[in-house]
C-alpha cells in the first residue's frame, strides 16, 4: 500500500491531517465493521490503510525523499511449487505481498507480526479459493535479508482448487510487477 491508496481508502485528499484520518476511518469503520453488518474484507482494508498511514504519518514528507536504493530483484528466487525464498527483508516482502493481493483478489485477513496475509479469489475454474502466504524469515547468506514465503491453498466452495503451483506463478508474476 502506499500513501495514495491510503488517503484513497479512506475518502480523503493529499493534504489531509492526523485528525483528518483519524475522524475518516472511525465513520468509515462504524459502517463497515461486521459487527455492524459490513464487509469483514472492506474493513480490513480500511484498518490496513489507517494502519499504514498512522505509520507513515499524516501529513506528507516536505522533502522529496532520497532516490530508493537498488534493491536485490525479489525474482531472483529459489522456488518450490508452493514456496519462495526472497532476497527482500521481510517487511517489504509483508508490504508487497498485502498489495499484490489487492491485485489478486480481496485480502481477506492480515497478521502483520505472524506474517500472515490470506487473499480470497476466484481461480479460472470460477471456484472461490483462499490462498495464504506465511513469511518464515530466514539467515541472511549474503548479508542481504532473505525470507521463505510458504502458500496453502484451499477451496472455499464446492469444486476443486486449482494446482497450487499454477497459482502461486500467477501471484508470483503480480508480486514481480508490485513496486513499494
Amino acid at each position: 500500500m502506499n500513501r495514495e491508496r491510503a488517503l484513497r481508502t479512506l475518502g480523503l485528499e493529499k493534504g489531509a491531517q492526523a485528525d483528518d484520518v483519524n475522524r475518516a476511518y472511525r465513520a468509515l469503520i462504524r459502517q463497515a465493521h461486521p459487527d455492524a453488518g459490513g464487509s469483514t474484507v472492506v474493513a480490513a482494508r480500511i484498518t490496513e490503510a489507517y494502519h499504514w498511514l498512522q505509520r507513515a504519518g499524516a501529513e506528507p514528507p516536505q522533502a522529496p525523499p532520497p532516490p530508493p536504493s537498488p534493491q536485490p530483484d525479489p525474482s531472483a528466487t529459489d522456488k518450490d511449487d508452493d514456496s519462495y525464498v526472497l532476497r527482500l527483508p521481510p517487511g517489504d516482502i509483508f508490504a508487497r505481498l498485502v498489495e499484490a493481493g489487492h491485485q489478486l483478489g480481496e485480502v481477506s485477513y492480515i497478521d502483520r507480526d505472524a506474517g500472515i496475509v490470506q487473499i480470497t479469489f476466484t481461480a479460472h475454474n470460477g471456484v472461490v479459493c483462499q490462498l495464504a502466504a506465511t513469511i518464515v524469515p530466514m539467515p541472511s547468506r549474503a548479508s542481504q535479508a532473505e525470507a521463505r514465503v510458504e502458500f496453502t491453498l484451499d477451496p472455499l466452495a464446492s469444486g476443486e482448487a486449482p494446482p497450487i503451483d499454477q497459482v502461486v506463478a500467477r501471484f508470483a508474476r503480480i508480486f514481480r510487477r508490485t513496486n513499494l
